[in-house]
């Protein structure tokens, strides 16, 4: 046998060989990250910023030298903004869109998290089946929509079994966002109801077998303990869906096309910004309305996070 290291030596390697070891673990770690930090360096910050520098500019999309605006492109959003324009109605357009979406798809999800996080038979069947929509393109549930919607549709067929005549649904400026906020609510509710249900099996059970015993009913559970201990959750589905329906483009342009739809009902910023950019050319322009767009987010954000989140201890 080898006699020991001494003490002093042994002290003397051991902080080298941890830094060595430490080193090579970081290069790992950001070996692995590599790819995604190049996409989100390139498709995501440069382009942020390319964006934000762009605002401040006459850009025809490429076809003239940008030419130096100034503040020109905010003052214009700003008279849209006071004088009820087309910007302003989509602002209104899509606070009521992201109101009735959230609010619906947050207790959506949570009731299927609690349905689903019950002992029943088959429930590994039934989360797969809840997720499925979810899994779609959104062009392709759009599309669907867009046949169940129309006048001769399956909803007005169902609808005509009972005495209920046809209707429009999307050429009604009354029924057109409704109709378009039921399409989202059922592919995104999918996909928060799995947050919910990681968040619930996380939640010890020795509080529900306290509850239990005091005589608490399963209601008297639901509202006085998983609610509360759900709140940082809450926060994440809420924020989440929040940014998502602000940008609400995809199903809209499908369903109605770039032109808003009926009385500029289902007009949004996201399809406002995109016929500005490649529409009417306006490249400056419309990266100053996806500005504004991202300070009306960032402050929904903020006031969600103040009154919301907060911080839960078992």
């Amino acid at each position: 046998m080898q006699p020991a290291l001494p003490l002093k030596r042994v002290s003397r390697l051991r902080p080298k060989k941890l830094s060595r070891l430490r080193m090579r673990e970081t290069v790992a770690a950001f070996g692995f990250l590599a790819p995604y930090l190049i996409v989100l360096t390139v498709f995501t910050l440069i382009a942020t910023i390319t964006a934000f520098y762009l605002s401040f500019f006459y850009v025809n999309f490429g076809f003239t030298e940008p030419i130096w605006y100034g503040l020109k492109n905010y003052q214009i959003i700003w008279y849209d903004l006071t004088h009820n324009g087309q910007f302003l109605n989509s602002l209104i357009n899509i606070v009521k869109y992201t109101v009735g979406v959230v609010t619906l798809q947050t207790v959506l999800s949570l009731a299927l998290a609690l349905l689903l996080n019950t002992k029943v038979r088959g429930r590994g069947f039934f989360r797969t089946a809840f997720y499925l929509p979810a899994l779609t393109s959104s062009v392709a549930i759009s599309l669907i929509f867009l046949w169940l919607y129309n006048t001769h549709g399956a909803l007005n067929y169902v609808l005509g079994l009972v005495g209920v005549p046809a209707h429009a649904w999307l050429n009604d400026p009354n029924t057109a966002l409704p109709a378009i906020m039921l399409l989202n609510i059922w592919t995104t509710a999918p996909t928060f109801m799995l947050v919910y249900l990681a968040a619930l099996q996380d939640i010890p059970e020795t509080l529900f077998e306290a509850a239990r015993i005091d005589g608490a009913t399963t209601w008297d559970t639901i509202r006085h303990i998983t609610v509360p201990l759900l709140r940082p959750t809450t926060f994440v589905v809420v924020a989440l869906g929040t940014i998502g329906a602000s940008q609400l483009f995809d199903q809209v342009y499908v369903m109605q096309g770039p032109d808003c739809g009926p009385l500029g009902s289902t007009c949004t910023p996201a399809l406002i910004i995109y016929n500005t950019a490649f529409k009417s050319s306006l490249m400056g322009l419309a990266c100053a309305q996806a500005f504004v767009l991202f300070v009306v987010i960032f402050t929904l954000t903020v006031l969600q996070k103040r009154y919301i989140d907060v911080d839960i201890q078992y």
